[in-house]
């Protein structure tokens, strides 16, 4: 290479000029923002990381709503087994229909209060009625098939006198005791907004 050529030279300047730009970019500019540029990927990095996190929380924000929505469906099921207080007059007027259609006669029912259980509360009733062994079976069966939960308890049967046979066409007499449950106001499930 002839060092006196004079595009030989222009070359080594033209190589030279871009050397020192390089150099004097790294020295003043790069190596000046390096810190500043690895501060900033460290920021996208976690910043990165938290979307990412956030994306699962969603996902399982998700899942928990459906898994809410299914738990709040089952509760409101079982629910209606178990009425609100209001509802005990419902169920005495149940009583009286399944009396109407099994045909057996209620003679009285007394109330016995309302019992604590945990979540809920009993209803308790004593009960008597006539009817023949159909019109008992048909009751209890309706009794039953009531919308909401009934237990039948200290059931005892007695037969009838001659006469009340013939009088009434009833051949038994029923002793029981009914109870019914309904929620507590303060156990009430509320529903939660997501």
């Amino acid at each position: 290479m002839d060092f006196k050529d004079p595009k030989s030279q222009k070359i080594l300047l033209g190589a030279l000029i871009v050397f020192l730009v390089i150099y004097f970019w790294y020295a003043r500019i790069y190596s000046s923002n390096v810190a500043k540029i690895n501060q900033k990927e460290a920021e996208y990095e976690m910043l990165l990381t938290d979307l990412r996190n956030v994306e699962m929380k969603s996902k399982s924000v998700h899942n928990l709503k459906a898994e809410y929505e299914t738990l709040l469906d089952r509760y409101q099921q079982v629910e209606l087994l178990l009425p609100e207080e209001k509802q005990i007059p419902l169920y005495l007027t149940q009583l009286q229909g399944a009396s109407q259609i099994s045909e057996a006669r209620i003679v009285e029912i007394i109330p016995r209060g309302i019992r604590p259980i945990s979540f809920y509360n009993g209803a308790d009733f004593s009960m008597v009625f006539k009817g023949d062994y159909d019109d008992i079976g048909t009751f209890f069966a309706n009794v039953a098939n009531f919308p909401f939960l009934t237990n039948v308890t200290d059931v005892s049967f007695s037969g009838l006198s001659k006469a009340d046979v013939e009088k009434e066409k009833k051949t038994i007499l029923v002793n029981c005791k009914l109870s019914t449950y309904f929620i507590k106001e303060s156990e009430k499930l509320q529903k939660v907004e997501f």
